[in-house]
C-alpha cells in the first residue's frame, strides 16, 4: 500500500511517499539516541565573528542570510546595484540552489559561481557558502543527473522500498533521498561545492563553506527502525565532518546546519535532544523560525517555553565557539505564504498567526516590517555574543525583505532611507556590559550605548532604549 505523508525537516514541509509492508518497526518519535560518533574530534571554532559598533554600520555587521527563491529583478548582472548593496552590509551569504542554478549542466558558469564572484569581488571580506538539502542534495540538473547514476545511493526503508523526497510523476522523474550511510555518498555529498567551480583555486577565492539544510536529528519517513536511523544519523554526521576536512584544508572554511540547534523541541518531547546533539558536528547553526512559526502559539504570542530553549540554545553553542544565525521574520509569521507586488517583481510573505492579517498590500508589508523589528532585533542583542548574526526578511529572496532595493523594484525592506537599512542598524551599539539577565519571563542586557527588554509573554513589549 503506498500513501503521503507530510513531514517537517529543516524548517520547510516535505511529502515523502512511502510503502507500507509487514513486520517492520514503524520510527516514532519515542525513541532516544545512541548514535556513537562521540570519537570523531570536534569540529574548529568557526572564523566568523562580528564587532559591537552597530548592527550594520560602515566599520561592522551583524548581519548574515540565506539567499534563494530569488526575483529576476534582483540578480540581474547587467544592473548590479545589488552587489554592493549586500557585500557591505553583510557579514555572511548562503547562495541557495535557487539563484538560476537549476538548468546548470556542468558547462560554462553556473548562476551560484557568478553571484559569489561578484560578492567577493566587492568585498573581500564577505563569507560566501553554498547551500545544499541533505535529504535532496541539490535542484541543479547537473548533480541530480549524478544521484540518478548511483541508485546505491538512494535512501530505502526497511522493506526495500525507495523513500523519494518528491515522487516520480508524469512530468518529472522525482527525487530520491539521499543515503549518507554510505562512504562513497558521503565523499559526493561533501565534494559537491567545488563541482561548481573550475577548479581549487576559483573555489578557494569564492567559497567559503557548506550550508547544509536538513541537519537536525530527527527522521523525516517511516518504515525505518530506530536502530537502523541512527546509522543513517551517524552517516550524515560523518559526511558533515568530511565536509569540514575539505574546507578546512581549502581555505579554513565553515559548515553550516540547520536546525542544527533543535530548539523546536519541548523539553518534555519524547524526541528532545539538546544543541550539541547535532551541532558537534558543525562549525555553525542556522536558527531558523526564531520567535515565529513553531515557537509561537496560535495566538500570535510566543511559545515561552520553546523560546526560552532557543535563547539558551543559541547563548551555550555560541559561547562554545559556533556563529549562529538567527533567522526572524517580522511579525507572527506562519504558513501559508503569499505574494505582495506585481507578477515578476514582488515577494513572498507569510500570513501571521493572531486576530491581526498581516497587511495586504506591498508598501504596508514594508512599514510593518519597521514596525515589528524591534521584536526580533531586542531578542536578537539578548543571546547575542560575536558569534551571532541577524537574518531578518519575510521569506528566503533577497527581495523578501533583507536590503532595500532600488525605486522601482518591490522588496520587504522599506527603501526609505536607500541604499542604507533601518536607521536602528547603524545606531552607536557598543559592546555588552556583561550577558543578559533573567527574572522569570523578562530579559534585560546592558550594551555601552543601548538597554534591551524582552518579555517572552509579551513580544510586543520588546523594547530597546539608545543612549
Amino acid at each position: 500500500m503506498g500513501m503521503y505523508v507530510t513531514s517537517r525537516g529543516g524548517g520547510k514541509h516535505y511529502t515523502i511517499l512511502l510503502h507500507i509492508c509487514k513486520a517492520v518497526l514503524i520510527f516514532t518519535a519515542t525513541f532516544h539516541h545512541s548514535y556513537a560518533l562521540s570519537e570523531r574530534p570536534r569540529l574548529p571554532a568557526s572564523q566568523l565573528t562580528h564587532g559591537w559598533d552597530c548592527i550594520a554600520c560602515p566599520s561592522n555587521t551583524m548581519l548574515a542570510g540565506n539567499f534563494g527563491h530569488v526575483d529576476s529583478l534582483i540578480f540581474n548582472m547587467n544592473d548590479t546595484w545589488w552587489v554592493d548593496v549586500i557585500a557591505n552590509r553583510y557579514a555572511a551569504v548562503a547562495l541557495n540552489n535557487w539563484l538560476g542554478s537549476q538548468s546548470y549542466n556542468g558547462t560554462g558558469e553556473s548562476g551560484l559561481v557568478t553571484v559569489a564572484k561578484a560578492l567577493k569581488t566587492a568585498n573581500p571580506n564577505i563569507k560566501v557558502l553554498m547551500y545544499q538539502n541533505q535529504f535532496m542534495v541539490s535542484i541543479t540538473e547537473f548533480i541530480v543527473d549524478q544521484l540518478f547514476d548511483h541508485p546505491e545511493w538512494w535512501q530505502k526503508d526497511d522493506c526495500g522500498n525507495i523513500i523519494w523526497f518528491r515522487p516520480p510523476s508524469s512530468t518529472s522523474r522525482g527525487h530520491p533521498a539521499l543515503d549518507l550511510s554510505m562512504p562513497a555518498a558521503q565523499e559526493w555529498f561533501a565534494n559537491i561545492p567545488l563541482t561548481f567551480f573550475k577548479d581549487t583555486a576559483e573555489a578557494k577565492k569564492y567559497c567559503d563553506g557548506l550550508f547544509v539544510d536538513g541537519a537536525n536529528y530527527r527522521d523525516f519517513s517511516q518504515n525505518i527502525s530506530a536502530a537502523r536511523y541512527e546509522k543513517l544519523f551517524a552517516g550524515k554526521m560523518a559526511a558533515m565532518h568530511r565536509a569540514q576536512d575539505i574546507f578546512t584544508e581549502l581555505n579554513g572554511g565553515d559548515v553550516w546546519g540547520n536546525a542544527a540547534l533543535e530548539s523546536h523541541h519541548s523539553p518534555n518531547n519524547p524526541a528532545y535532544v539538546n544543541w550539541n546533539t547535532t551541532l558537534q558536528h558543525f562549525n555553525g547553526a542556522f536558527e531558523e523560525m526564531f520567535g515565529s512559526f513553531s515557537t509561537e502559539n496560535k495566538d500570535g504570542s510566543w511559545n515561552v517555553t520553546l523560546m526560552e530553549k532557543s535563547f539558551e540554545s543559541v547563548i551555550a553553542a555560541s559561547n562554545a565557539g559556533h556563529s549562529i544565525v538567527i533567522h526572524s521574520f517580522p511579525g507572527p509569521a506562519n504558513v501559508p505564504f503569499t505574494r505582495r507586488g506585481e507578477p515578476g517583481n514582488s515577494f513572498l510573505v507569510p500570513s501571521w498567526d493572531g486576530a491581526i492579517p498581516v497587511p495586504d498590500t506591498a508598501e504596508l508589508c514594508r512599514e510593518a516590517a519597521a514596525e515589528r523589528l524591534i521584536e526580533s532585533l531586542a531578542p536578537f542583542l539578548i543571546v547575542a555574543n560575536e558569534r551571532v548574526f541577524l537574518s531578518y526578511a519575510w521569506f528566503y529572496g533577497v527581495e523578501s525583505g533583507y536590503i532595500p532595493c532600488k525605486p522601482g523594484v518591490e522588496c520587504g525592506m522599506p527603501n526609505t532611507w536607500y541604499p542604507e537599512f533601518y536607521p536602528e542598524f547603524t545606531r552607536p551599539l557598543g559592546p555588552p556590559k556583561g550577558p543578559a539577565q533573567r527574572e522569570g519571563t523578562v530579559w534585560t542586557r546592558e550594551f555601552e550605548y543601548a538597554s534591551v527588554y524582552v518579555d517572552l509573554q509579551d513580544r510586543s513589549a520588546s523594547k530597546i532604549t539608545w543612549s
